[in-house]
């Protein structure tokens, strides 16, 4: 949050940036400045994996200030919950923990779009599932990530392996699978007629990295926030749609691309 290409599109969460030790909006959290830190139980979301760092940036690196990148969307607020440790292990507990707490942060009037999930895997989680679908609730876009493949990195049918949250059944929720800067499908990117809505850019991906620095990352991660980018875009593009309204629009205005012929609309996302 203090990268000096993202710093200006953090959210500040009123009442809880001056450090007094108070949970002042009343959300059992102390201090949550720029969102909470469920991995190590702090109100503190600073990156320690370089992961969420590269995927903020595609969301929203602040544009037109002459340094490094930028994201899909020049002028965003986003704010981090961070679930998993510095080796990039994390719990289904501790997504549904983050998943309350934008919720609740939604629920008070905060104008959160759309919640950006660059992780999966795991097993069919009930209470998971609950969680997403509560956001549906509140009005919340889940966007999330196709899957980097098998073991040993070739991209899989979801349909008939099953990869979580993707593979859930709600409709708030997108699916992403990575192309190519040639819109060809990237190797590792699981896909899905049934399962994987729409592809994005997901490989040689050059986005922000902590210590105000930049790197190239390629996965199925780099390409959801390309799609939460244009979530958040949509929404101000007009206050008044709704996630069906921008889902809808995010699916039915991409490119039809021969790769991403084995997912539901056979497109890439075309801003």
């Amino acid at each position: 949050y203090n990268h000096v290409d993202l710093s200006a599109n953090i959210y500040n969460n009123p009442g809880e940036c001056t450090g007094d030790g108070v949970d002042n909006d009343g959300n059992a959290y102390i201090d949550d400045c720029h969102g909470i830190n469920v991995a190590y139980g702090t109100s503190d979301p600073m990156d320690d994996n370089d992961h969420g760092t590269h995927v903020a940036g595609t969301i929203g690196a602040v544009g037109n200030n002459g340094i490094g990148v930028v994201g899909v969307n020049w002028n965003v607020k986003m704010i981090s919950c961070k679930f998993f440790d510095a080796s990039g292990s994390g719990t289904t507990e501790g997504a549904i923990e983050c998943l309350d707490y934008v919720k609740a942060l939604k629920d008070r009037g905060v104008n959160i779009v759309a919640t950006s999930n660059s992780w999966g895997g795991g097993d069919n989680s009930q209470a998971l599932y609950d969680a997403i679908d509560a956001q549906r609730q509140s009005g919340i876009l889940f966007i999330t990530a196709a899957g980097n493949g098998n073991a040993f990195g070739v991209g899989q049918n979801n349909d008939n392996v099953p990869f979580y949250p993707c593979t859930y059944f709600l409709p708030n929720i997108i699916c992403v699978a990575a192309t190519t800067s040639t819109d060809a499908k990237a190797s590792f990117s699981n896909f899905g007629k049934h399962t994987v809505h729409v592809g994005a850019p997901g490989n040689n991906i050059l986005s922000t990295l902590p210590g105000d620095t930049y790197g190239s990352l390629s996965g199925t991660s780099m390409a959801t926030p390309h799609v939460s980018g244009l979530a958040a875009l949509l929404k101000a593009q007009d206050p008044n749609r709704d996630w069906r309204t921008i889902k809808n629009l995010i699916l039915a205005g991409g490119d039809t691309v021969s790769s991403m012929a084995n997912t539901i609309t056979g497109k890439r996302i075309n801003a």
